[in-house]
């Protein structure tokens, strides 16, 4: 999974610290990130002395994100529009990452914008309209003017793998350009227990009942500011699909035998699909 980033590790413990010229930033310009290009096409995650701007600006606009095995990773807050891309520099799609020589650039890419994405949207205080600062030794934002505190906001998902014998429910989205297989997913309501968010979003989406609810594993999801809990579930009940078409585009029951190879090993649902694949290894049903 981007997680999984051994024997690396990805220090989130706040630090307040000035940056330097050699330290490396990320940038983003909605889903894009801005990345170092060679001549030979190869690329690198960028430092402060890449932009060629005068240190004090950096500086003021610089916020520390993390610390990945000693290397520490800011981000580049942008007032207005983003940076112009210079001679070298290109914004590119998040997933370049993937292709950088540091095993750790895709997660850390991940994060930085789940993380600049709570840094724009909080800019001014929610209560009062002032203007929020950076707090000293802690991740949190808060208005000078009425005290009002922030911190990070994380919003916890649900994913269901259902069974029904050897046989894995899976969907398609109707409501975004995401034309793969996938599981059963959904945000959780305020007051709602991840179990009971699994099991509606299961019914809501298909119109079948589910039980034997266990749980799998979770994972950070920065593209969209989540954290993911993963279900297995049996089927209980009648398997005829009734499907959301608000939300999906198609549901059905797949064989353990022919299960779609469709996602990308980044992801929980990966996962949780190949151990259907390979009972043997853990698999339900």
């Amino acid at each position: 999974m981007i997680q999984d980033i051994f024997p690396c590790r990805l220090d989130h413990a706040f630090r307040d610290r000035e940056p330097e010229p050699e330290d490396c930033f990320f940038s983003f310009r909605g889903g894009e990130v801005l990345l170092r290009v060679s001549e030979d096409g190869s690329r690198r995650i960028p430092v402060f002395h890449d932009l060629g701007l005068p240190f004090a600006e950096v500086r003021r606009l610089a916020v520390f994100l993390f610390c990945v095995d000693g290397v520490t990773v800011y981000l580049l807050r942008q007032q207005g529009d983003v940076l112009p891309e210079r001679e070298g520099m290109q914004y590119l799609p998040l997933r370049e990452l993937d292709g950088i020589l540091l095993g750790w650039a895709y997660f850390a890419g991940a994060t930085a914008l789940h993380l600049a994405g709570w840094y724009e949207r909080n800019v001014y205080c929610g209560r009062c309209g002032g203007v929020r600062m950076q707090d000293r030794g802690r991740r949190s934002l808060s208005c000078p003017d009425c005290g009002d505190t922030v911190y990070p906001a994380i919003a916890p998902v649900v994913m269901v793998a259902v069974t029904d014998g050897d046989r894995l429910l899976m969907t398609k989205y109707g409501d975004r350009p995401l034309p793969q297989w996938v599981l059963i997913s959904g945000f959780v309501e305020a007051g709602e227990t991840l179990e009971e968010a699994a099991e509606r979003e299961v019914y809501e989406e298909t119109g079948v009942h589910i039980r034997g609810l266990k749980y799998f594993g979770s994972q950070p999801w920065g593209f969209s500011g989540s954290v993911i809990a993963g279900y297995t579930a049996e089927l209980d009940g009648s398997d005829q699909l009734h499907i959301d078409t608000g939300e999906l585009s198609a549901a059905a029951w797949h064989p353990r035998s022919s299960l779609p190879k469709e996602l990308t090993d980044i992801s929980i649902a990966y996962e949780m699909i190949e151990a259907m694949r390979l009972p043997e290894k853990g698999g339900a049903g």
